[in-house]
């Protein structure tokens, strides 16, 4: 099953940052994201695999803000 970011906020109540048409089909950790996966980043230690991750969609708070270029659609929650 797939599922767009547009989707996937609509039924959390996010908000989508980046492209709202961004497809996933499976879940990864950050650390270990693939294209067509979806991850997310609660802890701080993991803040550095947001900039190296290649998870399609990646859920983060809503106060997140990155502080380099990222690869990722988020979700904001």
């Amino acid at each position: 099953m797939e599922f767009t970011a547009k989707q996937i906020a609509e039924y959390i109540q996010g908000v989508v940052v980046g492209d709202e048409n961004a497809k996933v089909h499976t879940f990864a950790k950050i650390e270990e994201g693939v294209a067509g996966a979806i991850s997310f980043l609660s802890n701080p230690k993991y803040m550095p695999y947001i900039y190296e991750t290649q998870s399609s969609i990646v859920l983060v708070n809503k106060d997140f803000e990155p502080e380099q270029k990222v690869n990722s659609t988020f979700i904001k929650v």
